[in-house]
């Protein structure tokens, strides 16, 4: 896979960077910024440069229509503050023309025009056969960025070479997209632990390894019992992979399993294991209960790292190789 530290970049240069944008906002305002700081150390590299990064990226599903609580407008200011108003560009939100998710080589190249090289930094689109992750390689010379890099490194550790025991923590409510992860951790991991609607819905045989929820609170949060078995095998872990809230932690009435969860995990990473979270959903838990930033490492992707974590590679990888 070709770096971004190897990318022949000179001054003047123009390059696309394909950046995590999909933040969510509220009356204008940046609500969680941590996926946007996930791509700084990309483009300062590049301005140091004296390059021109011209950011891309999208923020939720507009389907192919202009969207006016959508638009990267709100995130201008926020990367003028960061990287200096005249050193950088930012393209409107890449899904308010349909053929981003077609995968149109017709959108690629406009796309393209004026453009020197290409560099993904959003990981937690990789997942996506869409034109600005596969199809756009095809143009442009093609590099990834530092922290595409760093989730590529950090999970190919867990799955290859962690240390044992290895825990996989995984909540949600989404079983089709998160089942693949935990058939092959269950062969892998000492302990899965499963909670939210996943339990519910787990419908297959219950292997030793495999621990589910003993008791609940409304069917909308693990029970005390339940907290204190998956606390009781956290700490003994020195691998930490966890994806997905216990339940429905934005109500206060049911915050309680996923915050129990988030503090036994950073406590366990400040005594040396390694810990990985995920996902959208658990970065705005952990920053709600203000441990974002007590782990190892901090994946941006949540449906992308669970397939990495599953195939071991992903459309926009192999499209960079």
């Amino acid at each position: 896979m070709n770096k971004i530290q190897d990318a022949p970049i000179s001054r003047g240069n123009r390059i696309l960077v394909r950046c995590d944008l999909d933040v969510p906002i509220k009356n204008g305002k940046i609500q969680e910024k941590y996926r946007l700081e996930s791509s700084l150390e990309t483009l300062n590299y590049i301005i140091n440069k004296e390059a021109m990064p011209i950011i891309a990226g999208h923020i939720g599903k507009p389907d192919g229509k202009y969207v006016k609580e959508l638009s990267t407008k709100y995130l201008k200011s926020y990367f003028e503050e960061e990287l200096g108003s005249q050193n950088f560009q930012i393209l409107e939100n890449l899904r308010f023309d349909p053929r981003e998710e077609e995968n149109s080589m017709e959108y690629a190249n406009e796309i393209c025009k004026g453009i020197d090289m290409y560099v993904n930094e959003s990981f937690a689109t990789c997942h996506r056969k869409h034109t600005s992750i596969v199809s756009i390689p095809k143009i442009l010379p093609h590099y990834a960025g530092f922290h595409l890099q760093q989730e590529i490194e950090t999970l190919i550790t867990v799955i290859e070479n962690p240390e044992k025991p290895l825990v996989f923590v995984v909540g949600g409510v989404k079983l089709e997209s998160k089942k693949p992860a935990v058939v092959k951790f269950l062969n892998i991991a000492d302990c899965v632990l499963l909670g939210g609607k996943l339990a519910e819905d787990w419908k297959e045989d219950v292997p030793s390894n495999l621990i589910l929820p003993m008791d609940n609170i409304d069917g909308k949060d693990i029970g005390p019992e339940t907290v204190k078995e998956f606390n009781r095998i956290i700490e003994k872990s020195k691998t930490i992979l966890w994806a997905g809230p216990m339940g429905m932690f934005e109500d206060p009435k049911y915050q309680n399993g996923t915050k129990s969860i988030a503090f036994q995990i950073s406590k366990t990473t400040d005594n040396g294991s390694l810990s990985v979270i995920g996902g959208g959903d658990t970065i705005s838990a952990v920053e709600k209960f203000g441990f974002l930033g007590k782990y190892s490492f901090t994946s941006t992707g949540g449906g992308a790292m669970l397939q990495f974590l599953s195939e071991g590679t992903l459309p926009g990888i192999e499209a960079l190789e």
